[in-house]
């Protein structure tokens, strides 16, 4: 797998093991204050990216949350192509297992990264808040619900975010199916397994 093909899944931004639950009466300001003050998370899964132009793929995904730092581990079948993507503060790098490597820092380094690497754009640092169902603080935008008050969606940077499924985890709801679509690309990820904590 080329490196180029590889950026390409190495975004977060999955199957369910947790049951479906109802969510009626589910007071959503609260969880999100709840979520918000937690800043070390991690979660298991799978991704699939697609672009406009058709390009994509598919891969595991362990991500871990300390932060504002975000460290997404993806691989795909057997552990081909696996690769880290590190998204700090005006510091993003990206390493294969074959020990290529690319770097960037500075303002807007994940944005740079993206358009200089990939050709397209993609709001990393929102994606961490995405991932579980909330927005973005830092920048104006939107969520939707049903008639019957359950959230089912975020609107966030032209980004529409569809929360599809979500469970119980450490005493948290949370997504385990979701997409992020725009008009240049749709990324869907199902989530296995959440945690409080980092990954083992």
């Amino acid at each position: 797998m080329s490196l180029r093909a590889v950026m390409l899944i190495a975004l977060p931004v999955v199957l369910s093991g947790c049951a479906t639950l109802q969510r009626t009466g589910t007071d959503w300001d609260a969880r999100r204050t709840s979520l918000l003050q937690d800043d070390v998370w991690s979660l298991r899964g799978r991704v699939a990216v697609r672009t406009s132009a058709g390009d994509g793929g598919q891969a595991a995904l362990n991500w871990q949350q300390t932060g504002q730092q975000s460290t997404l581990q993806l691989a795909g079948p057997f552990g081909a192509g696996r690769v880290e993507l590190s998204v700090a503060p005006e510091v993003v790098s990206l390493r294969t297992a074959a020990g290529e490597s690319v770097s960037y820092e500075g303002p807007a380094a994940a944005q740079r990264f993206m358009n200089e690497q990939l050709g397209w754009s993609f709001p990393v640092d929102s994606a961490r808040f995405w991932m579980r169902g909330l927005l973005d603080p830092g920048a104006p935008g939107e969520r939707l619900y049903d008639a019957g008050g359950e959230l089912t969606g975020l609107r966030q940077h032209g980004w529409d975010i569809s929360l599809n499924r979500f469970a119980a985890a450490d005493g948290q709801l949370l997504p385990t199916r979701l997409t992020m679509e725009s008009p240049q690309l749709r990324l869907k990820a199902v989530v296995s397994n959440w945690t409080r904590d980092a990954l083992n």
